[in-house]
């Protein structure tokens, strides 16, 4: 399979789940609105009910007055709208991990599958039954970064003696120096981010088609990105047609708001069919990270993630869906 067959079938598969667009929409925007509600609304209560003072505490806030600050009248208030905006955090993260698994849980089927049809049960159903891999897996690379950055932050105090010292040793020499320490830090924080983008979204795949824990999951997509280098080129290539297009249908929303006369009114229709073709980019997206993923690994794949779906799986349309999808050839 060469890379346009690859590009065939993540269009394919994204067209089958077209509707996956609509509803991460519509998460979206239920996202927005509860934020309003959780936060943006009982602040509007608070500074009517205790006057705008709380603001003015808020914006002379400083470290020194942090006594002044825990005998104040709004501390109770204040606690309550922290612990809010933590409840709703942590509700809009697991909301974010239940649509990303079924969105991969919808994605890898319509690979797997060319019979296919997407329906919200089977999505309800693969969001679920994914929901605690995702997080799992997600918070496996979350740490893992963070270690990482840790030592990044750490190794900039050597860095720094080093170039203290070399100052001693003459302008032009330090100059090189400070700028080669400046330009590695770029590229090894690029690699780092799109790294770990690539083995989330890799891994994620893995973790569906092969049924793997979050751990092996992990450890596969290390593995199968540093087995084929391709892989990792093949992601970054995905990634800058992906952010150049966004960019691109980004800015024609601009380009509408400044027609004379109707773009005032255009803007806003048009600002929503923006989104949809952004979401719709992001699950093309995923859909080519899995299929060149399955180019490689179908064969290995059909049976672990039938074997492994059916000794799971609870809602009988996904298991007659995954049957299905075991007569697939690409």
């Amino acid at each position: 399979m060469t890379y346009k067959e690859i590009f065939y079938k993540g269009f394919d598969t994204t067209n089958k789940n077209i509707l996956l667009a609509l509803v991460k929409m519509a998460a979206s925007y239920a996202l927005i609105i509860g934020f309003v509600i959780v936060l943006i609304i009982p602040l509007i209560v608070a500074a009517a009910a205790f006057g705008t003072g709380i603001f003015t505490s808020l914006k002379d806030f400083d470290v020194y007055n942090i006594g002044s600050l825990l005998l104040s009248k709004y501390l109770v208030l204040a606690v309550v709208l922290a612990v809010i905006v933590l409840f709703y955090v942590l509700i809009a993260t697991f909301v974010a991990m239940y649509i990303y698994g079924g969105v991969c849980g919808m994605i890898a089927r319509g690979i797997r599958d060319t019979g296919f049809k997407f329906s919200m049960e089977g999505f309800f159903a693969e969001g679920k039954r994914l929901f605690g891999p995702v997080l799992g897996f997600t918070s496996i690379v979350g740490a893992a970064v963070i270690v990482i950055l840790l030592l990044l932050a750490a190794s900039v105090f050597p860095i720094r003696s080093i170039l203290n010292t070399l100052a001693d040793a003459g302008r032009p020499l330090s100059m090189f120096m400070s700028y080669f320490m400046i330009m590695a830090a770029v590229v090894i924080l690029f690699f780092l981010f799109t790294g770990t983008l690539a083995i989330t979204f890799y891994g994620t795949g893995i973790m569906i088609f092969k049924g793997m824990t979050a751990m092996q999951a992990a450890n596969e997509a290390v593995r199968f990105i540093f087995k084929r280098p391709s892989a990792f080129g093949f992601f970054l290539l995905c990634m800058g047609i992906n952010f150049f297009v966004n960019i691109m249908v980004a800015g024609s929303a601009i380009g509408v708001a400044i027609i004379p006369v109707i773009g005032a009114v255009a803007v806003f229709p048009y600002q929503i069919l923006v989104q949809a073709v952004q979401y719709y980019l992001g699950i093309l997206f995923i859909a080519m990270l899995f299929s060149y993923y399955f180019k490689h690994e179908g064969l290995d794949i059909a049976a672990a993630y039938k074997t492994s779906t059916a000794a799971t799986e609870t809602t009988p349309p996904l298991t007659a869906d995954l049957n299905e999808g075991t007569h697939t050839s690409l």
